[in-house]
């Protein structure tokens, strides 16, 4: 890793520092309001309620986040970012320490959070091929993967560990913590990149350009569709795992954790795989392999009876969902003129902005069928998804 050539540049291993402090922050968000929501609810179907309306600023944002990562300075914009998010966690935490713990206000502090990090997603991408330039897009996006999910790793671990023995209020000042030493690696941020742009557009012409790129450009296109209906099918398996750790393993807030570690470790292994990569070819195909073991790892987590199976389970389903994200980050990049380059990562950003579907979707099919029968259909449906891209969509599997 510490061989690569992105990671001998020393503005890429701050981004790499920062990205680990902010996934350890989203992490451990996730683990707690997870659990306080099914707490309050004792429902799953609440939990991806919960989820939906935190993806839900993807969608909605998600196209002018990289309008905006393509009008301004990415460092820059960072940087703001990284303070508001840490402000907002440090001010959820006060109002649960002083008795605000309705279902409503954390609902409230969800959206929140998640436009924060809706617009937080294109920069951080978008300013790591800055850094690294096409050749070595995927490395360096694997790479930088290896970062999140070891910050994914250590803040599912720490939230579950301190909110069962400090509480809420405690797991979230020090998840704000983290996004202020996030905060401190960008503001070393020195250079803007050898492939950033050097002409910035006004945000109307900006949006044009992206609308007009939507239209002609049929690859960029599909990439959004496919990712889109990944993203609904497959990525919504985390609605699950609240109910699983308090009602069918009766693990608590650190068996959610682990949970979420198992996840942490698989996107780990698969970052340290594709960061090994000096240039990756056929890059559709491997991308549409990674859609059918997606869907039959989501088969395998459905059949896992005991907590150990289900952590294992995990690692795999969510190393082939960091393949998933990587792959078509890389491409949505590759698919356009170097200027829109921050649009393209808005375009991916609001595909996956279909996550509130997919959430809804797996807490209504868990209350109807069970937490098994709507993995399956989940699982079943991702299959069938790569089916109708390999025959539909040719182009994808020339990139």
């Amino acid at each position: 890793m510490i061989a690569s050539p992105a990671f001998k540049d020393a503005d890429f291993r701050r981004l790499w520092a920062s990205a680990a402090c902010n996934y350890l922050g989203m992490s451990g968000e996730q683990v707690i309001l997870g659990l306080l929501v099914f707490r309050i609810t004792q429902s799953t179907a609440w939990v991806g309620a919960a989820l939906a309306l935190y993806y839900l600023p993807l969608l909605i944002f998600g196209v002018m986040s990289g309008a905006i990562a393509d009008l301004l300075d990415r460092r820059t914009l960072l940087r703001r970012i990284e303070l508001a998010i840490a402000i907002n966690l440090a001010v959820f935490s006060a109002s649960i320490a002083m008795g605000f713990i309705e279902l409503w206000s954390i609902l409230v502090f969800t959206i929140i959070s998640g436009s924060l990090r809706a617009t937080y997603q294109p920069a951080r991408i978008s300013y790591a091929y800055d850094i690294v330039g096409a050749r070595h897009v995927v490395a360096g996006l694997g790479l930088l993967n290896l970062g999140t999910r070891l910050g994914q790793l250590a803040g599912a671990l720490i939230a579950g560990a301190v909110m069962q023995r400090l509480g809420a209020p405690a797991a979230f000042l020090v998840l704000a913590a983290a996004h202020m030493v996030a905060f401190f690696w960008l503001s070393r941020l020195r250079s803007a990149g050898l492939a950033a742009a050097v002409e910035h557009v006004p945000i109307k012409q900006n949006l044009r350009e992206y609308l007009d790129e939507i239209r002609t450009n049929r690859v960029l296109f599909m990439l959004v569709v496919v990712t889109a209906a990944v993203e609904v099918f497959g990525f919504s398996f985390a609605t699950v795992l609240p109910e699983l750790a308090t009602s069918r393993f009766e693990v608590g807030a650190e068996g959610l954790g682990m949970m979420h570690a198992a996840r942490a470790i698989g996107g780990i292994s698969t970052g340290l795989i594709l960061a090994s990569m000096a240039e990756l070819k056929r890059r559709g195909m491997v991308y549409l392999a990674v859609i059918y073991a997606f869907g039959l790892s989501l088969l395998l987590l459905s059949a896992s009876g005991q907590f150990a199976a289900v952590l294992a389970a995990l690692v795999v389903v969510a190393g082939l969902a960091a393949a998933s994200d990587i792959l078509t980050q890389s491409m949505a990049q590759l698919s356009v003129p170097n200027r829109m380059r921050g649009r393209a990562m808005g375009s991916w950003v609001f595909a996956i902005g279909s996550a509130p579907l997919g959430h809804l979707e797996m807490g209504a099919l868990a209350v109807l069928l069970g937490v098994e029968g709507a993995l399956v259909v989940n699982g079943v449906a991702l299959i069938g998804i790569g089916v109708l891209a390999t025959i539909a969509a040719p182009r994808l599997r020339r990139l």
